[in-house]
């Protein structure tokens, strides 16, 4: 058996082809985390300010005084998992994730924010800081910094 290995030939054995691996966006990661948290922030300041304050809450916010910290921390919660998929190495999609959820702060800063006579100025800051930061953040996500 051995003669008859001898007799075949050779193949040549090419090496197993290596991609490099795609980098982590760490100032994507990082400024999306940031933005999360001031989001939540934000939510949580709007629904203290609203219960401080219940009469300067319009009429029609009364009802859902509640739902500033809920919207908060819902967009807070997926600005944070955007920003997990973008440290794992899916740029794109969390990238789009966190742009669309810091897009959806507008929301969050308008009707929550304007609506409140006492500080109003400092509500909308964090928020608008929230929306600048997330979408530099989105932005630096996707492009791989």
């Amino acid at each position: 058996m051995s003669s008859e290995l001898s007799l075949m030939m050779p193949v040549p054995v090419l090496p197993t082809p290596t991609f490099l691996p795609r980098p982590r966006a760490v100032k994507g990661f990082a400024l999306s985390i940031f933005a999360g948290i001031l989001t939540m922030v934000a939510g949580v300041m709007a629904t203290v300010l609203g219960l401080l304050f219940p009469g300067d809450v319009p009429s029609w916010l009364s009802p859902y005084i509640y739902g500033g910290a809920v919207l908060g921390l819902v967009l807070g919660a997926i600005i944070l998992l955007g920003a997990f998929l973008i440290w794992h190495r899916f740029l794109a999609l969390g990238g789009i994730i966190v742009f669309l959820a810091s897009l959806v702060n507008v929301y969050l800063v308008l009707v929550y924010f304007f609506t409140m006579p006492y500080w109003p100025w400092v509500m909308m800051f964090v928020g608008l800081l929230a929306l600048v930061i997330g979408v530099i953040g989105a932005i630096a996500g996707i492009a791989g910094k």
